[in-house]
């Protein structure tokens, strides 16, 4: 039987679980695992004269602007990897092009063959609300942004994303169809599934044990997860708080704070580490100020870990109030966190069925083959269809 094949479109490379949280790797491995035969066109190497070009452009911008050139977003680039995916791919034949996030190389790809995109924001809605990231970005690179984002998806047989707050941006800011929008949450990033029965082991730790879990101090809320571990212990509780990703400034300093600088899961004895570290746990704490989507919720879930963190982005779309975790008001300080945690963590019978639901909604829904699952009906009812109709 003949393997539908997929052209596998990346600017970076599809084999480091660094990039993109993982996604384009453990994404890329699903497909393969499930009968696809992927032919990973990726990464595409930028040569020196461009890299010298786009950083001489942000470097006049802030000279004479005083702004911010978003190199990461730009037609040179666009136009560079069209010409190394068009040399890649020729005498190829494929069913469907897959584009993880991928706005910038498929923009200007002059191909026939149907696409599926697929991201968990748009430019449009993380250029307006990543503020450090983007509040001095130069108008030129906005428009450059924008009309990337517009032609990738208005060139897309189908477009994936991981909540109804990016499909929303997408509708209106850029005028895509409903019809050709699908929300489906990503799975988690790991190599091996825990036996369900572990889960319940975190539960012989009698001191409860925090895990903030992010590459960023102030994005991810880590001022309000150290107020939390302080909270905690002025009601009486024997907290602990591990940092891990991240080296907090130097003011956030307890004793009862561990803190782990970085784990690469490229290597095997870090990602050991971050193994134990999510089989012991008792919750994941991100009181993030800005996500497109939790996904370290879903690595945590499969451990049974419940996720607290803020109603903000895409977040509630991932962790549910109730079934894997809790998202606090944005404007909830270390107190409200503390609170929260306190009343779950002392009713064992209601943590334990927390830790049980997380699970479950993992299992349901947070995975790759939930994922694969959905990516499967709209090829049938997307790139098929489209297929047949042009036929």
């Amino acid at each position: 039987m003949k393997r539908n094949k997929i052209a596998y479109l990346t600017i970076n490379d599809p084999q480091d679980k660094r990039s993109w949280s993982g996604i384009p790797f453990y994404l890329g491995q699903s497909l393969v695992q499930h009968g696809w035969d992927v032919d990973f066109i990726g990464p595409v190497k930028i040569p020196r004269w461009l890299d010298k070009t786009l950083r001489g452009m942000a470097k006049l911008n802030r000279i004479l602007f005083r702004t911010e050139y978003a190199t990461k977003y730009n037609l040179l680039t666009s136009w560079y990897a069209r010409r190394i995916y068009r040399r890649r791919m020729k005498g190829k034949e494929y069913d469907c092009i897959v584009a993880p996030a991928n706005s910038t190389g498929v923009a200007y790809l002059d191909s026939r063959i149907p696409m599926v995109y697929l991201s968990d924001t748009t430019f449009r809605l993380i250029s307006n609300y990543y503020k450090n990231e983007f509040e001095r970005i130069s108008p030129f690179s906005r428009w450059e942004g924008d009309l990337l984002e517009k032609r990738s998806l208005e060139r897309s047989a189908a477009i994936m994303y991981s909540s109804q707050w990016a499909a929303d941006s997408a509708m209106k800011d850029y005028g895509i169809p409903a019809d050709r929008i699908v929300i489906q949450p990503y799975g988690a990033n790991m190599d091996g599934i825990p036996d369900r029965a572990s889960i319940f082991e975190k539960e012989k730790n009698k001191r409860l044990t925090l895990l903030y879990l992010a590459v960023e101090w102030e994005r991810k809320g880590g001022k309000i997860a150290y107020e939390t571990l302080l909270a905690l212990k002025k009601r009486g509780v024997n907290a602990e708080l591990i940092v891990c990703g991240v080296v907090p400034p130097a003011e956030f300093n307890d004793p009862d704070m561990t803190v782990i600088p970085f784990l690469n899961k490229n290597k095997e004895e870090d990602h050991g580490r971050f193994i134990e570290l999510l089989s012991s746990v008792h919750f994941l704490l991100l009181p993030t100020r800005a996500d497109c989507s939790l996904l370290v919720a879903c690595e945590s879930n499969a451990y049974g870990v419940p996720a607290i963190s803020t109603d903000t982005g895409g977040v509630s779309y991932v962790v549910r109030d109730g079934i894997n975790g809790y998202c606090l008001p944005y404007d909830a300080n270390g107190d409200a966190y503390a609170n929260k945690i306190a009343e779950l963590f002392e009713d064992k019978g209601r943590y334990h069925a927390l830790v049980q639901s997380s699970r479950q909604r993992f299992e349901e829904a947070l995975n790759w083959d939930s994922w694969m699952k959905r990516f499967e009906r709209v090829f049938e009812e997307k790139i098929l269809t489209q297929r047949k109709s042009a036929s």
